[in-house]
């Protein structure tokens, strides 16, 4: 999974429940400049949603799980 896919999927389904973690995924993503970065920054973000909204990390906990899944097999580690 990558961080455009986990956008569209908190865009889908939070846009108007939890507006806050779009724009934070979006910025997110526009503060990154390598790929690399941009894929830390989303996967932090979405690690520390457990801990910032709990509801919303339940909604997409599949999606968020494997996003950091695909980090760990690409070598990029996140808490």
């Amino acid at each position: 999974m990558d961080y455009e896919r986990i956008l569209n999927v908190a865009k889908l389904k939070f846009q108007t429940k939890f507006p806050k973690i779009v724009n934070d995924l979006e910025e997110c993503i526009a503060a990154g400049s390598t790929g690399g970065e941009i894929i830390v920054r989303v996967g932090k973000y979405l690690y520390d949603l457990k801990n910032m909204n709990k509801i919303a990390y339940l909604e997409i906990q599949e999606e968020i799980i494997s996003y950091l899944n695909s980090c760990r097999a690409n070598g990029i580690l996140i808490p």
